[in-house]
C-alpha cells in the first residue's frame, strides 16, 4: 500500500471491490471512511484496509453483515469468540449437506431426462421429494426396518439411487397404463414380478421368505397396526403420492392379493389392504 489516503474508486480499484459495495458496507455501519472536510468525499487510509480485511473474511465464513458489525466493534477476540465460530461452524455444516443434496438432485435429475426424454410433472416431483428427504426417510424407518436393511436401502451409491429411481418411475408409468385390470393379467403379473424381483435384488435376498429380514423385530405379527400406519404415513408427508386416488385403490388391491399369494410372511405385513407404495 503505497499511497496513504484514496479516494471511493482508488479504493474500489485496489481492493476489487466495487464503489456500491464499498458505501453499501458504509451504510451498514461496518465501514467508516473519513470525510474530506472541503468537498465531503470519502477517503480511505491504512485503518480502513485492515477493516475492509476483516469484513471480507467474517463474510467467506459465513457471518452476516449484523453479525460482523457486532464483531468488528470489539477492539480484541478472547475465548468467547470460540462458541461463535462453533455456531458458524455448524451453520456451514449444514449449509454444505444442503448444497450437496441438492447438486447430486440435479445430477440424478438431469440423468433420468435425459434418458427418459419426457416425465410425468408429477412423478418428477415425487422422484425429487425422495431425493431431497432421504436424511428423514432414514430417521423413521428406524422404527420398522431393520439396521441392515437401512444401510442397504441408504447406503446406496449414487448409481444404485439411480437405477432405483428408474424403476420407481418406470413401475409408476406401468400402473398408470395398466389400472383397471385384475391381477391375474398377464401385464399386470409381469408388473409385480419385475417390481418386486428388483426389490429382492436391492435386499440381496432370494425369495419373499427372506424379506422377513427388512423389519426391527422380524415378526410381522410384531409391528402393531398403529405403528404400522403412522410410518406410512410419515413417508406420505415426505414424499407425495404421485398416482390418483383410483390408481392408489387398484394398486393397494392388486399388492395386497400378490404378496399374499406369494408369501404367507406378507399376510401379517398387509393389513386391511393398506400398503406403502
Amino acid at each position: 500500500m503505497t499511497k496513504d489516503i484514496f479516494s471511493v474508486s482508488e479504493f474500489a480499484q485496489y481492493t476489487g471491490l466495487s464503489i456500491r459495495t464499498l458505501h453499501y458496507y458504509e451504510e451498514k455501519g461496518i465501514l467508516h471512511p473519513l470525510r474530506d472536510k472541503d468537498t465531503g468525499h470519502r477517503r480511505y487510509v491504512k485503518e480502513d484496509l485492515l477493516q475492509l480485511h476483516q469484513i471480507v473474511t467474517l463474510k467467506f465464513l459465513g457471518f452476516t453483515l449484523e453479525e460482523i458489525k457486532d464483531i468488528t466493534m470489539s477492539t480484541s477476540v478472547d475465548l468467547s469468540f470460540i462458541e461463535t465460530l462453533r455456531l458458524q461452524e455448524a451453520k456451514l455444516v449444514e449449509d454444505k449437506e444442503k448444497i450437496e443434496v441438492s447438486l447430486e438432485m440435479i445430477k440424478r435429475t438431469v440423468k433420468l431426462i435425459e434418458d427418459e426424454k419426457q416425465i410425468d410433472k408429477d412423478m418428477l416431483v415425487s422422484l425429487l421429494a425422495s431425493m431431497q428427504t432421504e436424511k428423514q426417510q432414514k430417521e423413521i424407518s428406524k422404527g420398522i426396518l431393520s439396521d441392515q436393511a437401512i444401510d442397504q436401502l441408504f447406503r446406496a451409491t449414487d448409481s444404485e439411487k439411480l437405477l432405483w429411481e428408474k424403476e420407481i418411475l418406470r413401475f409408476y408409468k406401468e400402473t398408470k397404463r395398466l389400472v383397471g385390470r385384475s391381477s391375474d393379467d398377464p401385464e399386470v403379473m409381469k408388473l409385480f414380478q419385475r417390481f418386486f424381483t428388483y426389490v429382492l435384488d436391492i435386499f440381496k435376498m432370494e425369495g419373499f421368505h427372506e424379506l422377513e429380514n427388512i423389519l426391527k423385530s422380524k415378526k410381522a405379527e410384531d409391528i402393531s397396526d398403529e405403528e404400522l400406519d403412522r410410518f406410512i404415513l410419515e413417508m406420505e408427508k415426505l414424499v407425495p403420492n404421485p398416482l390418483t386416488k383410483e390408481e392408489v385403490q387398484w394398486l393397494d388391491g392388486i399388492m395386497t392379493t400378490y404378496m399374499t399369494e406369494n408369501s404367507d410372511f406378507w399376510k401379517g405385513v398387509v393389513r386391511n389392504g393398506k400398503r406403502s407404495t
